[in-house]
């Protein structure tokens, strides 16, 4: 009879075990199995996401008079319609045209996505940049055609993440050997890589990087980013949507085909 007792007991603690684990984990997850999402960078990137799952969108028939959140840096504008001929065009419910005069940040989601307007600075503590630059056997000759801080609580621990961005891209310097733009967060002195790129200088090679968005696309209270990077002349716009997850930074999807 005791040995009885015992083993309904260890059942009814492995039971409760599993339920309070599915309240955790599986109550999220079976949400984020309904999370249909569009999201829209300038003129030359639609991705979605389904399924648990991002894809790019290559055919504007996908969402050419669909209700988007509207946002101009950083900036909500509205709820407008869109539609795509030689750039995105947003029209309200009367069809009056609404004027797109910078880089179109655009939503359509069942679920609320938090879009952060932030502010990015020139960097004037060059220390983690001049160890990066070293680790990456690059010189600290100044010649930078971009450097920028974007000061964020990135992971919502009540702690702000300095995120740094520095490149030659595109210099007017003829000396330059190595063309390099990099990309990387500090958290509690420690830097975590996000993008790099470096390459022999051909005068036209590189890419200007610059982030086009932080927003919480999976409504965990936990940021995630678009970063671009444009390439010299008509060679187009690299866009990357990254998380952080495991002390590592992940590209979700980018439009680089």
């Amino acid at each position: 009879m005791k040995s009885k007792k015992v083993y309904i007991v260890l059942i009814a603690i492995i039971f409760i075990f599993f339920i309070v684990m599915f309240l955790l984990f599986g109550v999220d997850e079976l949400k984020k199995e309904n999370y249909n999402t569009t999201i829209i960078v300038g003129d030359d990137t639609v991705w979605k996401y389904d399924k648990k799952t991002w894809n790019n969108v290559f055919s504007h028939d996908d969402v050419n008079w669909k209700k988007f959140d509207v946002y101009l840096d950083g900036e909500k504008k509205g709820n407008y319609y869109l539609w795509y001929s030689d750039g995105w065009y947003a029209f309200d419910n009367k069809k009056n045209a609404i004027t797109i005069d910078s880089e179109l940040l655009a939503i359509n989601s069942n679920v609320d996505i938090s879009v952060y307007n932030f502010i990015g600075d020139e960097i004037t503590d060059y220390s983690y940049v001049y160890d990066v630059l070293k680790t990456n056997k690059l010189s600290n000759d100044n010649t930078y055609t971009s450097n920028q801080k974007v000061i964020f609580d990135f992971d919502n621990d009540g702690v702000e993440e300095e995120f740094y961005l520095i490149t030659n891209a595109f210099s007017t310097e003829s000396n330059i050997d190595k063309v390099f733009s990099i990309v990387f967060m500090v958290k509690n002195e420690k830097t975590y890589p996000i993008y790099t790129n470096i390459s022999e200088n051909t005068g036209f090679n590189g890419c200007m990087p610059y982030f086009s968005s932080f927003l919480d696309v999976d409504n965990d209270s936990k940021y995630e980013f678009i970063l671009s990077c444009s390439k010299y002349s008509t060679s187009g716009t690299t866009r990357m949507l990254y998380e952080f997850n495991k002390d590592k930074f992940k590209i979700l999807i980018s439009n680089n085909k």
